[in-house]
């Protein structure tokens, strides 16, 4: 998300020259404090003129400290320039939206100040100096020769930003006008990298910014190159987003089947900030089911659907349906392949979450209910309208299809618990023609369109599987495993 943390205002992409200086020094610039009639070139829309303009201005001090939001820790005052645009009466009436609060564009002082505001150095002075620069630069010149930007991009690009700027009651040459604490932010952590016993790697991770707040993992085995194994921007508190999942060992790139493997995991922010942390991971020599023996297949791929063929002319057109069930399961036969589906009927025997047994012949037959969903319907004006009276916190997802067309998509519904949709029929067609077929949260992902295998029903298949399956097969295979 993009917010207005900046004192500054619109972009303004100029290719200018960059000002070199000897040192990294405070006050920072080419003119002392006091300094009149210094010509500012750039956009100053936000005092109400308009384009690109030159216009005099007058240099103050504007002094700057960093709060790190997360441990309390604050920053002494820096030292900063701020250019006060000069009015020219009568037609000039910037009350007080007339400062400007830049920084030289110079690579030593650029790195210096974004290291007070925990960013990363390196990584800000791309952002500032490529060209065009980050979306959040605002470009100026001084005296048409000396390059300036905007120092809130410097705290926004840095992770931090959101400034508490008050009046410091100085006069802009020997003290402040104003004093301005920027929001800062730690670099993202990994407090837990660990083997468990039921094969698999349990990963916590976490990173930090005030804006724009993104977690994003990869996983390299052995050397090998990096493989991503999950992105995250949701579920934000306290101006930090967490990743915690246990993720399958057979699921890493590269991995051994048997003896030792270093496994290292790389967290990034949306700011360049990272954490890396190894671990070496033994894997013991297979005895038993483990998930390297499993093909995970969509049995139901294009064939189940949601209270069949639309409209059901048995039910009258001012009366509400019978009700209808959908059940999510997983099933293992043997110790070869997961099966996972959704069929009609509630399975009222079955638990959520609990494992039963089942035998065909001499194979045992393992299932786990993954989630139930529960529905009625009503004919509406323009096709029927859905109720989810499901117990189940997902979402039912259904998508609409088209018979007549090779079974085509029309359109994608989501009905949250306790609401409800109207699904719309594009045409008054009463001879089967249009159907709801139900999509499950793995299939919502399309973690199987990425599948590079067939199961025995000619289906999606793959020996990956997705995070949110992988605790319903480690508990599948452990029911085998105690069996055997």
């Amino acid at each position: 998300m993009k917010k207005g943390l900046l004192l500054l205002f619109t972009i303004v992409a100029l290719s200018l020259p960059v000002i070199a200086l000897a040192a990294v020094t405070y006050p920072y610039g080419a003119f002392k404090y006091g300094t009149k009639n210094v010509e500012l070139k750039g956009d100053f829309s936000k005092s109400g003129l308009n384009g690109v303009q030159v216009r005099k201005s007058t240099v103050n001090r504007h002094d700057i400290r960093f709060h790190n939001q997360l441990s309390g820790q604050i920053g002494s005052y820096i030292q900063t320039v701020q250019h006060d645009i000069q009015e020219m009466l009568p037609t000039d009436n910037f009350k007080d939206r007339r400062g400007y609060h830049l920084i030289p564009l110079d690579e030593e002082l650029v790195k210096d100040l974004a290291t007070k505001a925990n960013g990363n150095a390196e990584w800000v002075w791309q952002q500032v100096s490529k060209s065009p620069p980050h979306s959040y630069v605002e470009r100026y010149t001084v005296k048409n020769t000396l390059s300036y930007i905007n120092i809130g991009a410097i705290a926004y690009l840095s992770g931090g930003g959101a400034p508490d700027m008050q009046p410091a009651g100085g006069d802009g040459t020997n003290s402040p006008l104003f004093g301005s604490t920027y929001k800062t932010t730690p670099w993202p952590s990994i407090p837990i990298l660990t083997q468990t016993s039921n094969g698999s790697l349990q990963i916590k991770a976490l990173a930090h910014s005030i804006y724009d707040t993104a977690i994003t993992g990869t996983i390299s085995v052995n050397g090998s190159a990096p493989k991503q194994i999950f992105t995250k921007n949701t579920g934000i508190s306290n101006y930090t987003v967490t990743y915690e999942n246990n993720v399958p060992l057979s699921s890493l790139p590269g991995i051994k089947e048997s003896g030792t493997n270093t496994v290292t995991l790389t967290v990034t922010d949306n700011f360049g900030r990272t954490a890396q942390k190894s671990i070496a991971i033994t894997v013991k020599t297979p005895s038993g089911c483990t998930p390297s023996n499993i093909l995970l297949s969509l049995h139901n791929k294009g064939d189940g659907s949601v209270g069949g063929v639309l409209p059901d002319t048995s039910i009258s057109r001012n009366v509400v349906s019978v009700g209808y069930n959908e059940t999510w399961s997983a099933t293992m036969v043997g110790c070869s392949e997961v099966v996972i589906q959704t069929s009609a009927g509630n399975n009222q025997n079955y638990q959520i979450g609990k494992v039963s047994k089942t035998q065909v012949g001499s194979v045992p037959v393992y299932t786990i209910i993954l989630d139930k969903w529960s529905y009625k319907y009503k004919h509406s004006s323009k096709g029927v309208n859905l109720m989810n009276t499901s117990d189940s916190s997902s979402p039912l997802v259904i998508d609409l299809m088209d018979s007549k067309n090779g079974d085509k998509k029309i359109k994608r519904y989501s009905v949250s618990k306790g609401g409800q949709v109207e699904i719309v029929m594009p045409v008054k067609d009463y001879q089967n023609r249009y159907w709801l077929k139900h999509i499950d949260p793995v299939e919502q992902s399309g973690f199987w369109e990425r599948a590079t295998e067939k199961s025995r029903y000619n289906a999606p298949a793959t020996r990956e599987i997705p995070p949110q399956l992988a605790g319903a097969i480690n508990k599948l295979i452990e029911a085998y495993n105690v069996d055997h």
